[in-house]
């Protein structure tokens, strides 16, 4: 799955241009990212706990070098979970949050 989630996650995270020293990483059944904006460091992360995308899910976000944010459920409603699907709701959740924009030019 790291193929499929982690290069065009980096991709669409490095097109934006206040985001710097980007790191992703996919192991231990975890999606891990960290990058700064404006300077500011920010790190999330989407779990699947039964090595399966279809299984149970979670995803926590930790801005300003703050504790991780409250566990949230994370493709709870998504039948046929795709790595697709991971990337897209990785960004939106992203974008949700005022971190990288909502629309794109």
């Amino acid at each position: 799955m790291w193929e499929d989630v982690v290069p065009p996650l980096k991709t669409i995270l490095e097109s934006q241009h206040h985001l710097s020293q980007i790191q992703l990483s996919f192991q231990d059944n975890k999606l891990e990212g960290s990058f700064l904006k404006n300077g500011w460091p920010y790190s999330f992360w989407a779990f699947f706990p039964n090595e399966e995308l279809t299984g149970p899910k979670g995803f926590s976000l930790c801005s300003y070098g703050w504790g991780a944010s409250t566990v949230e459920p994370f493709l709870v409603d998504e039948k046929k979970i795709t790595a697709k699907h991971v990337v897209f709701w990785v960004e939106k959740r992203l974008a949700a949050q005022g971190i990288i924009p909502v629309w794109k030019e």
